[in-house]
């Protein structure tokens, strides 16, 4: 995997939160996902977060239900879809992106396919068109999930972040579980996908 990490030890420019199955994504209300992305942007607003990704823990890769969600979401809050993903930009500048692909394997299938076939892809590509349109690799991944199960949506994006895991039901995750993930993150010291020696 490439380094694009950041290099301090404490920054955290890019938070990914990990939650919810496409069921219960199809369940959630427009009046809910404004209740829920507004949290989450609290949450890490006075860091120095720039990018927040939310993608679902799991469910069935299924195109009408993605459509669905991503109607849902641009009605509640507005936003821009491009293939699986809305975005979203926050009053205070943050790029909030919802990626409603459930498999980690076909985001990675995906993104192979975006490159043209008469270049040459080195990781450095294949990172940026994964995390697209953020600029860089999550540093904190929160996983809303038992720590005994790594979620089928994430492959690449968990090499070098930082994961904390909370048991808790997507819409009951608050700014409050955030930000005990955020405290925890800045009082890591950061492998970046090494082990201790």
């Amino acid at each position: 995997m490439p380094n694009t990490k950041h290099s301090q030890t404490g920054d955290l420019s890019h938070v990914l939160v990990c939650a919810g199955n496409l069921t219960e994504w199809l369940a959630t209300t427009p009046e809910q996902w404004k209740v829920q992305i507004d949290a989450l942007v609290r949450a890490v607003s006075g860091e120095s977060v720039r990018y927040l990704t939310i993608c679902p823990y799991g469910g069935d890769n299924n195109a009408n239900d993605k459509a669905k969600i991503s109607s849902t979401i641009v009605s509640s809050q507005g936003g821009l879809v491009t293939g699986d993903r809305v975005s979203i930009i926050s009053e205070d500048g943050l790029l909030v992106v919802i990626d409603t692909c459930p498999d980690g394997q076909q985001r990675f299938v995906s993104a192979v396919a975006q490159l043209s076939s008469n270049q040459f892809i080195d990781e450095a590509k294949l990172a940026a068109t994964i995390v697209a349109p953020a600029s860089g690799e999550p540093d904190l991944t929160l996983i809303l999930g038992p720590p005994t199960i790594i979620p089928q949506s994430l492959v690449w994006e968990l090499a070098y972040s930082e994961i904390v895991f909370l048991d808790v039901p997507w819409l009951r995750c608050d700014v409050e579980h955030i930000q005990m993930a955020i405290n925890d993150f800045q009082r890591r010291d950061r492998r970046f996908g090494g082990i201790d020696s």
